[in-house]
């Protein structure tokens, strides 16, 4: 069993925590996506750092740095983007550590 400890803790350093967030936007274009990205950007509540985007589908995942998952919904009615779930990230781990706690 891997334990919290093994694998990056979200707060490492006291850095702010980290949240997913997911948007089921059914019909959202390239042009309404690319709309929106000054105003992620500027960021006021919360910080984004990553997208991941299946237009075909109408799935978004975002990733935000802020203090709380309410500083992140702030965020996200600022911007005027509905969502569906806002997580906070407990651990993350890239392939390369993954298999290093496999092997030994």
């Amino acid at each position: 069993m891997v334990g919290r400890d093994t694998l990056h803790a979200n707060r490492k350093g006291g850095s702010m925590p980290r949240f997913l967030v997911i948007h089921h936007a059914p019909g959202v274009s390239q042009e309404d996506f690319q709309r929106n990205i000054p105003e992620v950007l500027r960021g006021k509540h919360a910080t984004f750092v990553q997208t991941y985007v299946n237009l075909a589908h109408g799935t978004i995942v975002n990733i935000y740095d802020a203090e709380s998952a309410a500083a992140v919904e702030r965020e996200l009615e600022r911007v005027g983007f509905p969502f569906d779930e806002i997580q906070e990230v407990q651990f993350g781990a890239s392939a390369e550590e993954l298999r290093k706690m496999t092997s030994g």
